[in-house]
């Protein structure tokens, strides 16, 4: 399932991936419930909820409008009652403001500093089971970082001694920093990114004492902000990142296992969290150097399964065919669509995708799929196409919700339907050169002065960030 919430105008809307947009009410009148957080715009923080089975989600309320254009963090109460702590436009200070939960709907608290003695970003927030709240955030004194933490004891009405109080250093300075904070059995836990060239943690202990040292988890690549962590029931650490492919690592208290490589590809987003005690990996992996596609890896039976796309109906396509009208032939293109080797996807008869009236493209899946997405070595010009699909009957027209594209600019991105919801429930399979798919046809209804010729067609989505619910 998969709905529209907001075209966002903000740079980052979900942050950085390792952190925390999508939150679940665990109980009381609302148990079940998911709130999803995001900056909306430059300066706002919007939320959305729906309740099972999550097929309707509310209209987004603005709850924040004082946020700098940066990543935010949040965690959710029991009851409902989320702490949202985040960069204030303007000044660029540390702030937090608590999310009450009442009557069904979440309003915000007033501003609370967490620190006022500099430009802060990046915050990572988690709780004691105690109640205790503790951040950790980047201090950005140019031209470089300085990793800090603060604990509040009430709530998040007070931090440390104060808005002066910049908390505990942990690690800097550096030109770029990005951390995690956890909660571990008997720790409070801290893993982050230093220059680039390092991954590392520090711990403390939840009953009180000092920060250990630095411990490098690993070194000698190129750590960005592409890295998770999390804390299963057993205690046990679980650790993936990013670096010049994608590896896996984890703690179980008494050592570090060896490093696991699940993926040689350019990964980004990558997401660690548990189904029935094992651990699961979902990231975006660079397709074709322009695209990514959600991949996953499960460990079964002690090694992670090979990865594999979460989502059939946003990959490569099943079948691309194109079919030239005066030669009346079909011709399968689905390996070159594919590809990504610059124009080798045309009719052979023609020369290009389409050109002449009654030229045809079907792109076909295996289930019913929203987008598609086309690079051209060549745009097309002069030409129109309509857009069909097949209803049992008859092909049936469609306007693409994000509008007629005709193939004439060398990069189509082409939004059939907003989301899953939208996708018409009469669009049914039917064969075409001997192949059962659900297909979009676009058929050339005015010739082309120039015929486009395609490089790549796929239905991969354009996504570029992704957070998990944990």
């Amino acid at each position: 399932m998969q709905n529209k919430l907001i075209q966002s105008s903000a740079l980052a809307p979900l942050g950085e991936s390792f952190g925390r947009r999508l939150l679940q009410v665990a109980a009381g009148e609302f148990s079940g419930r998911l709130a999803a957080l995001m900056q909306s715009s430059a300066g706002d923080i919007a939320l959305s909820y729906a309740d099972p089975p999550y097929t309707s989600w509310s209209n987004l309320q603005t709850l924040v409008s004082d946020a700098a254009d940066t990543a935010f963090d949040c965690l959710i109460e029991t009851s409902g009652d989320i702490h949202l702590v985040y960069t204030a436009t303007g000044t660029c200070y540390l702030v937090t403001r608590k999310l009450t939960l009442s009557g069904g709907t979440w309003s915000a608290g007033s501003q609370v500093t967490i620190y006022d003695g500099g430009q802060c970003y990046s915050p990572s927030i988690v709780r004691e089971s105690s109640g205790k709240l503790w951040v950790s955030y980047a201090c950005f004194s140019p031209p470089v970082c300085t990793l800090y933490i603060k604990s509040s004891a009430d709530g998040g009405a007070s931090w440390g001694s104060g808005g002066s109080d910049a908390g505990t250093e942990l690690a800097g300075p550096s030109m770029n920093l990005w951390a995690k904070t956890l909660i571990g059995l008997n720790d409070v836990i801290v893993i982050y990114t230093i220059d680039l060239q390092k991954i590392a943690m520090c711990c403390r202990p939840l009953s009180g004492g000092g920060w250990t040292s630095e411990f490098v988890i690993s070194s000698g690549g190129s750590f960005s902000q592409n890295f998770d962590a999390a804390v299963r029931s057993d205690g046990l650490l679980a650790l993936v990142y990013e670096a010049q492919g994608l590896y896996y690592r984890e703690y179980d208290g008494n050592g570090w296992s060896p490093v696991v490589q699940i993926d040689s590809a350019v990964c980004t987003s990558p997401n660690v969290f548990f189904r029935a005690q094992a651990p699961a990996i979902l990231y975006l992996s660079l397709f074709n150097g322009t695209q990514h596609v959600v991949k996953y890896s499960v460990r079964r039976a002690g090694v992670f399964t090979a990865p594999e796309a979460l989502d059939r109906r946003a990959c490569p396509f099943d079948s691309v065919i194109l079919f030239d009208a005066s030669s009346e032939s079909f011709e399968d293109r689905t390996s070159e669509a594919a590809s990504g080797t610059v124009g080798d996807l045309y009719h052979s008869k023609s020369g290009c995708l389409v050109g002449d009236t009654g030229d045809q493209i079907y792109l076909g899946m295996e289930a019913p799929f929203r987008y598609a997405h086309f690079v051209l070595s060549t745009a097309g010009s002069g030409g129109t196409v309509s857009y069909t699909y097949w209803d049992g009957s008859v092909w049936k027209s469609l306007t693409p919700a994000g509008g007629m594209s005709h193939l004439d600019a060398a990069t189509e991105r082409i939004l059939l339907w907003q989301d899953y919801m939208h996708v018409p429930d009469d669009w049914q399979k039917c064969s075409i050169d001997s192949l059962n798919r659900f297909w979009i046809r676009i058929e050339v209804i005015s010739s082309y002065a120039t015929g486009p010729v395609g490089t790549q067609a796929t239905a991969v989505s354009e996504l570029h960030k992704l957070i998990v619910r944990r």
